[in-house]
């Protein structure tokens, strides 16, 4: 439930119903994961530090949303197909979009092996998981502010 409170409803209009809302989705899907993940990690100081993460996270995803309501509105996709436009940027906007979801998942993977490693009472893999989330979100800021046009 928390999931869906935290998650902005955003209407059809400025993203459509094509590729833009589908890799929006996709993205938001992921923070959604990150922090379904993080919320049930035992101790409480590498939650905090988890959700630190998770809050450039956020912060991304409203990058996310503005890259894709400026896509739609310059290319506008019904359907499943990207819009080419001149260069082939919407292509390029649209790789670095959903490239950016998949490493969303990748930092959802290393927050639940910062859990495991918890668990385990395992300090270092503990430290070598959260910095590993740290710097896949950074790839993934990296990702999405490439693909602003």
């Amino acid at each position: 439930m928390l999931d869906w409170i935290r998650t902005p409803v955003i209407g059809t209009a400025p993203l459509g119903h094509g590729v833009w809302r589908r890799v929006h989705d996709r993205f938001a899907r992921g923070v959604r994961r990150y922090r379904a993940v993080i919320d049930v990690v035992p101790s409480r100081p590498v939650r905090m530090e988890l959700a630190e993460i998770g809050e450039d996270l956020d912060e991304i995803l409203e990058l996310v949303r503005e890259a894709c309501e400026h896509a739609q509105a310059a290319a506008p996709s019904e359907g499943p197909d990207v819009p080419v436009g001149p260069g082939d940027v919407y292509l390029d906007v649209h790789r670095r979009l959903a490239r950016a979801a998949t490493l969303c998942g990748r930092a959802s993977e290393s927050a639940m092996m910062t859990r495991v490693a918890v668990r385990m009472k395992d300090a270092d893999g503990v430290r070598d998981h959260i910095d590993a989330a740290r710097r896949t979100v950074k790839q993934v800021r990296e990702m999405v502010e490439g693909a602003v046009i």
